[in-house]
């Protein structure tokens, strides 16, 4: 049996290469992806078949802490076995949607920015006109899409599987049949909440009937320009760095988040969080525009920078980069629901009570809606990994099933995340909700004024992603993760 600990410090430096690379890509800095250089790197860990077999049978073996560092373990050294065999797809995959353009009125706008272009957009006919010059790069790309996913499909199979589903269960440690049935919970107790409110967003917001609303009208939806006099892209940082100093997590105390407010052409427009080096090297990178949206994205990976900016140094490697990410989206969810919150929308936004009230059902609408919407994916991810035949009309039924809106079915392999990462989500706006009440109850409903808070937080923070987010639930008091304190913060602040 080999020595795993040189391993460990050959995929740690891996795990940290992986990190730069996307960073310099989605900020702008470097044009084409190449991961597929990285992962020959460390070729020797990810070719070997035998490896996979060792550290996954090795877990039996193991107990307390090191079970759940070898747990994790595995999850890496199996998903990076996968993208080795399909890495170099993967990178054209991403070139080319970094690359292409869709073209416009004669005028071309990167693939990638196109969608907010839709969110601009006030007129319905003109966002059809746009999305449908998409078509062509989904076109292009979904061929990549399902190769991957059928090697990955293949591979599963190969390594003792039943199926990818099976795999990832195993690989993950998450219930996810479990998941999906609190998922079905979750959209037959909200569907009549969210059929009221959706219908009004489409005759008050939208001005459309409801049957004439697409998937392309649901980014102008949710951009919310009604709202942007009230989030100025002046304001912004003043109310980040406010709010953190409030709390006892100021920026100028804390030199390991690195902020990239540069203006690069083809940077992402969304703000991003990459834990290059955790804990002293977290890039927050962000291109300030204003807005509500923008706003909440900034909260929210402030919330992941936050996280790993705080993790103990001394932490195994396992515990610093790998584990439940459901977690990390947990504190991400804590920040980005303060944008929510009527109190700190009033006294650190200095909001009117109409305009605070008028934000927060709008966002918690939203988070209704995300909520929603990640539940179809995971009942339809789950069906697509398990085989399903005419995955494209699935895709389109389930989503529409639940959201209420027609959905175009060659996005069926572009709006899948790898992994079941969309459990991950699902999970953390259970866990949040949970976190955020113990928070309320023991610091008082503006936690987030309290430096006593920062502390409590700084040492959740502290281990990483050692505890999965159950751990974390049942330490906060609870049984574990569960939909119904969730269900009923929807139906108590969407109903009155």
């Amino acid at each position: 049996m080999r020595d795993i600990e040189p391993i460990r410090a050959e995929l740690e430096k891996f795990t940290q290469e992986i990190e730069k690379e996307h960073y310099d890509n989605l900020s702008g800095q470097k044009e084409d992806l190449n991961t597929s250089a990285i992962y020959g790197k460390y070729n020797g860990i990810f070719t070997d078949e035998t490896l996979v077999e060792e550290v996954k049978n090795r877990r039996v073996y193991q107990r307390g802490p090191d079970r759940m560092r070898m747990n994790y373990l595995y999850s890496l050294i199996l998903s990076s076995y996968l993208a080795r065999t399909t890495t170099e797809l993967a990178d054209k995959i991403s070139t080319m949607e970094t690359n292409m353009e869709v073209e416009v009125d004669g005028k071309k706008i990167p693939f990638r920015y196109s969608a907010v272009t839709l969110a601009n957009e006030p007129d319905h006919n003109k966002r059809e006109i746009i999305d449908r010059a998409r078509d062509p790069v989904f076109e292009a790309v979904n061929p990549l899409r399902l190769e991957v996913m059928n090697k990955d499909h293949e591979l599963a199979k190969a390594l003792g599987y039943g199926n990818y589903v099976e795999m990832c269960r195993d690989a993950g440690g998450i219930d996810l049949y479990g998941l999906k049935k609190q998922m079905q919970n979750v959209l037959s107790r909200t569907d009549r909440l969210y059929a009221r409110y959706f219908k009004l967003a489409c005759s008050n917001i939208l001005k459309l009937n409801q049957s004439d609303v697409r998937k392309h009208d649901i980014g102008f939806l949710f951009r919310a320009k009604g709202f942007d006099s009230l989030f100025s892209q002046e304001s912004m940082m003043k109310a980040l760095n406010t709010t953190l100093d409030g709390i006892g997590l100021s920026l100028g105390e804390n030199p390991n988040i690195r902020l990239d407010t540069e203006v690069r052409e083809k940077k992402s427009p969304r703000a991003f969080c990459s834990p290059v080096h955790v804990p002293d090297q977290i890039m927050l990178c962000i291109l300030p525009k204003g807005g509500l949206d923008d706003y909440r994205a900034l909260f929210h990976e402030m919330g992941h920078s936050q996280h790993f900016s705080n993790v103990r140094a001394e932490m195994p490697f396992e515990f610093k980069y790998l584990g439940d990410n459901s977690v990390t989206e947990g504190f991400a969810f804590l920040f980005e629901h303060l944008v929510a919150d009527k109190a700190w929308l009033s006294e650190t936004m200095g909001m009117s009570e109409n305009d605070a009230m008028d934000v927060s059902q709008f966002l918690n609408f939203q988070t209704l809606y995300m909520v929603r919407r990640y539940a179809a994916k995971l009942l339809y991810e789950l069906e697509l990994h398990s085989g399903a035949k005419d995955p494209e009309k699935l895709y389109a039924k389930t989503l529409e099933d639940a959201l209420k809106f027609k959905h175009p079915e060659i996005h069926y392999l572009y709006d899948v995340d790898s992994g079941f990462y969309s459990a991950n989500y699902l999970r953390a706006w259970m866990f949040e909700v949970q976190l955020r009440t113990v928070l309320a109850d023991q610091f008082g409903s503006t936690w987030w004024k309290e430096k006593g808070c920062g502390k409590y937080l700084k040492e959740m923070w502290s281990t990483g992603q050692k505890y999965t987010a159950d751990q974390h639930a049942k330490g906060l008091g609870y049984y574990g993760i569960d939909e119904y304190p969730l269900i009923k913060e929807m139906e108590r602040k969407l109903r009155y």
